[in-house]
């Protein structure tokens, strides 16, 4: 009797454990997922930096430049969106 209450136990825990370690995987993903759109950010701000820097005045190529940048961040926005733990969506009716 008492190794079948034993084993119940046993298959409890690494259910539980199972759980747990699934959802640290999660948690995981979703930390690489923003550390590399963080690694992203910075080399923009970087480059962004260095083109100010090194004119200093604007020209046509660099508001080409700042465009591009703008339409690039919409995206990563999109990417922020569809990788988030938590999104509110507001129900339309």
């Amino acid at each position: 009797m008492s190794e079948d209450r034993t084993l119940r136990k046993l298959k409890k825990l690494t259910k539980r454990l199972s759980t747990r370690m699934e959802e640290m995987r999660d948690l995981m993903d979703d930390m690489e997922i923003e550390f590399e759109m963080m690694q992203k950010q910075i080399i923009r701000l970087e480059k962004g930096k260095k083109v100010k820097s090194s004119s200093g005045r604007s020209s046509k190529s660099d508001e080409a430049l700042d465009d591009a940048e703008e339409a690039n961040d919409d995206i990563d926005e999109d990417i922020d969106l569809e990788n988030a733990t938590t999104v509110f969506v507001k129900p339309k009716f």
